[in-house]
């Protein structure tokens, strides 16, 4: 990771905390489990500085990547992947969580060739779930998926499990340097982040 890179990533850490998206308590995750952080990434779409910082966050490991469209995932990826689709002129797809019951009946939403790879973009991963269902509906549709990129790594055994189906799961960053940053500014104090580093484990 270049200085630059560096930069920007502690720039972001900083402004998700500032804008509520890091939340410190104790709350219970889509995944079942119990976590004395949550992150709100959906409140980015409600500050145009922070979502351009994510999409700038999400670049630096795209760029690095080849695959023909990006697929997001309603509803956490979707904002990400519209900002993504502008921001880097590459096709936006995205699995339906349920298949039309009218109309044209789509599964998958947007444009795309059977054969063609598609890159999943989600906000972050826990348990890999959520990423997991995105790309069996996408294989289905006949694209070839092998790769996701996500904004933060809540290192909860998420990259492992899918490693084991075949996948890659990339991360703009994990929480253990999301932490590092806010503590370092000061914005968790030393208590804080040492009862969420435990309760990661």
């Amino acid at each position: 990771m270049t200085q630059e890179d560096s930069s920007l990533l502690e720039k972001f850490a900083l402004t998700l905390f500032d804008v509520g998206a890091v939340q410190l308590g104790k709350f219970v995750l889509h995944s079942g489990r119990t976590s004395r952080i949550y992150l709100d990434l959906r409140v980015l779409v409600s500050y145009p500085e922070a979502l351009r910082q994510a999409t700038a966050a999400y670049r630096q490991v795209l760029e690095k990547l080849t695959f023909d469209l990006l697929a997001a995932p309603p509803l956490a990826g979707l904002p990400f992947g519209t900002a993504l689709c502008l921001d880097m002129n590459i096709p936006l797809i995205y699995p339906r969580k349920t298949s039309k019951s009218y109309g044209t009946g789509k599964e998958i939403e947007g444009v795309w060739e059977v054969g063609q790879t598609a890159v999943v973009i989600d906000d972050v991963i826990t348990s890999g779930d959520s990423i997991m269902e995105a790309m069996i509906a996408l294989k289905a549709a006949g694209l070839q998926v092998r790769e996701a990129v996500v904004l933060i790594d809540r290192e909860q055994g998420g990259k492992a499990i899918m490693q084991d189906h075949g996948y890659t799961v990339h991360a703009a960053m994990t929480l253990s340097q999301l932490l590092d940053v806010l503590q370092t500014h000061e914005r968790i104090t030393e208590k804080q982040y040492a009862k969420v580093l435990k309760s990661l484990k």
